[in-house]
């Protein structure tokens, strides 16, 4: 009982980073060079981006209202106009590793691409390790099912105890093909089959792209390129299904635009950034659809701690 009593308490405080962390590269669709830091920060704070090369009105929230683009990546933007792009792989590592409180400064308009997945940052975020701050944690629960279309595409969500989601992509004619895939999520699920998980893109799509301004960074250091039935990186794939891993870390990234935990089943055909944000729209134009919780009820709340059991092997700073 101790150990579950310990758990609760760890799940139910907001948590910050103990120190900062320092990343460079290039953006992937401007291919700017950039330098970010993720800093710890107060209680109620958020996922602020700040905007170091510039003075005024800098700050960005990373909430759903502030989602202003979801061309092949996540943008949000302030009241002022001022915007940072490409945020999902590191929305999606705070999100999975329970960080509800940071500052990322950062001195261009879109972070860097890294590896084209989370694991860098959760390589960093875990080794600075984590800090758990004097206040009680906040969950977005879902009370009742809620669907977007587009063709057919879909993305629904479901009441239930703890986050998972259910996946498929299709991409015929090409070494992608159809795959489906099922994430029940834990701090380590997240960890070991999902963080290196990187992103992709169809070979046949990288002159379209650039002539509209985007993916000038990309390389094969950080992409995936599929040409139809080759993969063009010379080491291949990092794991199995790579490519709906990929998909659904992107989803964990863009969910966490809600400002808070989602407790809910996810259940999707071809997911992009828009459609992901559109079910977010969806759920929150209407009250009856969710409840915000500071603990969950009791049957809730140890499916939430089951879940989450990783939480044992994360040093936490108190």
């Amino acid at each position: 009982m101790n150990y579950i009593n310990n758990q609760i308490t760890h799940i139910s405080l907001q948590k910050t980073i103990k120190k900062k962390i320092h990343f460079s590269g290039v953006g992937v669709h401007n291919g700017r060079a950039v330098s970010m830091t993720i800093e710890p920060a107060e209680v109620n704070t958020g996922i602020i981006f700040k905007r170091t090369d510039l003075k005024d009105d800098n700050t960005i929230k990373a909430i759903i209202d502030n989602v202003v683009d979801t061309r092949l990546c996540t943008k949000i933007k302030n009241s002022r106009g001022v915007s940072v792009s490409t945020i999902e792989h590191l929305m999606a590592a705070l999100n999975a590793l329970d960080i509800d409180n940071v500052v990322v400064k950062i001195n261009s308009s879109e972070l860097p691409a890294l590896d084209g997945s989370s694991h860098e940052y959760v390589k960093k975020i875990t080794n600075a390790g984590i800090k758990i701050l004097n206040n009680k944690k906040k969950f977005f629960k879902i009370l009742k099912r809620v669907e977007v279309k587009s063709g057919d595409r879909f993305i629904s969500v479901t009441p239930s105890d703890s986050l998972s989601i259910n996946i498929s992509i299709n991409y015929p004619d090409t070494v992608i093909g159809y795959s489906e895939y099922f994430y029940s999520h834990t701090i380590n699920n997240f960890i070991k089959n999902l963080s290196m998980a990187r992103t992709y893109t169809l070979h046949e799509d990288i002159e379209k792209m650039r002539t509209a301004g985007l993916a000038i960074g990309g390389t094969l250091n950080n992409a995936i390129v599929v040409d139809k039935y080759k993969i063009l990186n010379p080491d291949g794939l990092r794991m199995e299904k790579e490519f709906i891993k990929h998909k659904t870390l992107d989803c964990i990234g863009d969910l966490y635009l809600l400002g808070m935990p989602l407790v809910g089943r996810i259940d999707c055909h071809a997911p992009g950034h828009n459609l992901n944000q559109k079910l977010i729209k969806e759920i929150i134009k209407n009250k009856e659809n969710y409840i915000i919780e500071e603990t969950a009820s009791n049957n809730n709340f140890l499916g939430f701690v089951k879940s989450n059991n990783s939480l044992q092997n994360i040093s936490y700073v108190a």
